[in-house]
């Protein structure tokens, strides 16, 4: 996609050229229509002059040259010619001198004189205007060329603070303070960093807050337990409180993903990350997980959450695999976990959202927020998250880039 700042190049390189074609044109033009003049008055002049010079005397020359409104000039070394005509009695040349003069050349018998036209300077010097018009414009044109690139500008700060407001940097700012639309648009944007901001930060101190409120009464409520005699109802509201401490603690995970200074980077091996993981799981039968792995290689990254996200992948193959062994694999830069199951009711990124399960698995135990803390987790460290599905078989993948 072509940028804004691309497109103003483009369309100033193609005026430039266009106006240097221009230019060039009518300098071309106007110098043949200049030289055209030249030639037709010095042809004129220079007959009527072979013809005073044979019955004139010098001062009456001069009087009759400057009737013509010639001026006599000294000779002229370098010179081109334009047009030369041989005579009986003498030479009759017109020239073009470096300078860009018209000189009209006359040699008669043993007399030789150079004239100069003075008005035709008059011609020469619109011609010079045009061009130099044309070159003020070419001039103009690159000054709002500039003077509109440097109005752009501050766009490329204002897109850098959204960027990185984007990334989770809710305190960045646009320091763009001019007092036009553009800086109308950073001043904008700064009002609704801050009110975002404000809601974010108030969501999070409130779900923090709701969750470190409701460890308090659930401990109490399973400390309390324990002091009633088994029973139906006893174990029901223990398995209730579990559950709810269990929803507490993944919400209180995902609020912490949302900050931008959790993550602590380290390098540790596949096979750590396996340990780490397992040390997480609640596994009652180790011959229903099967570790395959074939290359043990090295990455950079949280090892507490990179440890959780596989975790929360385990335990979902387990809880909705119809036949065991459940597969961990571990090849090159790839952490994979398989399982037999029935495939999916919807699209795999409708599974990453909050609270989402199948409806075929409602009474399996969870809330719905495995994937999405997963998803956060590897997305939080640049990774991907892979899904895909073949002959009756789930694989859940975390890539490394």
């Amino acid at each position: 996609m072509m940028s804004i700042f691309t497109k103003i190049t483009v369309l100033f390189l193609i005026s430039l050229t266009l106006m240097i074609g221009i230019g060039y044109k009518i300098d071309t033009i106007n110098t043949q229509k200049y030289e055209s003049i030249v030639l037709q008055k010095y042809l004129i002049d220079g007959r009527k002059i072979f013809k005073w010079m044979a019955t004139s005397s010098a001062d009456e020359l001069q009087d009759k040259f400057k009737t013509l409104n010639l001026i006599t000039i000294p000779p002229v070394q370098t010179k081109q010619v334009l047009m030369r005509q041989s005579h009986t009695f003498g030479l009759f040349e017109i020239l073009k001198s470096d300078e860009g003069d018209y000189i009209l050349h006359i040699r008669y018998i043993d007399d030789e004189i150079y004239l100069r036209d003075t008005t035709l300077q008059e011609s020469l010097r619109e011609g010079w205007i045009l061009n130099a018009l044309v070159v003020a414009d070419i001039i103009v044109l690159a000054v709002i060329f500039i003077i509109i690139l440097r109005m752009l500008t501050p766009l490329n700060s204002i897109t850098a603070s959204m960027r990185r407001f984007a990334q989770g940097d809710y305190r960045n700012r646009s320091s763009v303070e001019s007092h036009d639309e553009i800086g109308e648009v950073a001043r904008t944007y700064n009002e609704m960093a801050q009110t975002i901001e404000n809601l974010i930060r108030s969501r999070q101190e409130l779900l923090r807050d709701v969750g470190h409120e409701l460890r308090t009464p659930i401990a109490r409520g399973l400390f309390a337990l324990e002091q009633i005699e088994d029973s139906k109802i006893r174990d029901t509201l223990k398995h209730s409180f579990k559950e709810l401490d269990q929803l507490t603690q993944e919400l209180l995970e995902i609020e912490k993903l949302q900050a931008t200074d959790t993550m602590q980077t380290e390098s540790f091996s596949a096979e750590t990350l396996v340990m780490e993981a397992l040390s997480k799981l609640n596994l009652t039968d180790e011959s229903n997980l099967l570790v395959n792995i074939q290359e043990n290689f090295t990455l950079n990254g949280d090892l507490q959450y990179l440890s959780l996200a596989l975790k929360n992948l385990l335990d979902n193959a387990l809880k909705y695999a119809e036949t065991f062994p459940i597969l961990l694999e571990i090849t090159s830069n790839r952490i994979s976990v398989f399982n037999h199951g029935k495939p999916l009711e919807k699209e795999f990124s409708y599974f990453l959202t909050p609270f989402t399960r199948q409806e075929r698995s409602r009474t399996t135990e969870g809330f719905g927020l495995g994937l999405n803390i997963v998803s956060k987790i590897v997305a939080k460290h640049g990774f991907s998250l892979v899904y895909d599905y073949d002959q009756g078989q789930h694989c859940f993948s975390i890539v490394v880039h």
